[in-house]
């Protein structure tokens, strides 16, 4: 089953806009709030944008 958005990886700023929060919260929580993440590198993390979608998605009501 086709998910909505794309394969973009987003940084943890976009992230945060996107939620409308700061980047420290998210930078904070990302892993208490099971957000799926792709490390890039030792330092580097994204979210793929259909996963960040789906975790938005699931959370709505």
């Amino acid at each position: 089953m086709a998910r909505g958005g794309s394969n973009a990886l987003l940084s943890f700023e976009t992230i945060a806009e996107r939620m409308e929060v700061k980047k420290r919260t998210v930078l904070d929580n990302y892993k208490s709030w099971d957000i799926p993440v792709i490390r890039v590198s030792d330092r580097i993390l994204r979210v793929r944008e259909r996963d960040f979608e789906a975790w938005i998605n699931a959370r709505t009501e």
